[in-house]
C-alpha cells in the first residue's frame, strides 16, 4: 500500500496556526496551544485541537477542532468546542 500522505502532523498544526493568524490577525491569536493532533484515516485528514486567547483581556481561551487536508494542508472544516481545564 502506498502512503499518499503529503503533510505530517507538525505541518498540519502550523497550517492551523497560520489560518487563525490570517483570519483573526497575529495579535488576536495569543498563547496558541495545541492539545491534540491526530490522523483521521476515515476522513483522510488531520484533526488538530487547539486553543488561543482572542485578546489580551480575555479571561478564557477559544478552543477549536480543525480538520486539515492530508494531501495539501488546506483547512477543510473548523468547529469551536468547549475547553475544560483538567
Amino acid at each position: 500500500m502506498i502512503d499518499e500522505t503529503k503533510i505530517d502532523g507538525k505541518a498540519a498544526a502550523l497550517a492551523v496556526r497560520n489560518y487563525f493568524e490570517e483570519v483573526h490577525g497575529t495579535y488576536a491569536v495569543i498563547g496558541f496551544q495545541l492539545f491534540n493532533v491526530k490522523k483521521n484515516d476515515d476522513e483522510n485528514c488531520w484533526e488538530v485541537s487547539c486553543l488561543f486567547y482572542p485578546n489580551i483581556s480575555a479571561r478564557s481561551p477559544n478552543a477549536y477542532r480543525v480538520k486539515v487536508d492530508i494531501k495539501d494542508g488546506s483547512i477543510l472544516d473548523q468547529e469551536r468546542v468547549v475547553y475544560k481545564k483538567e
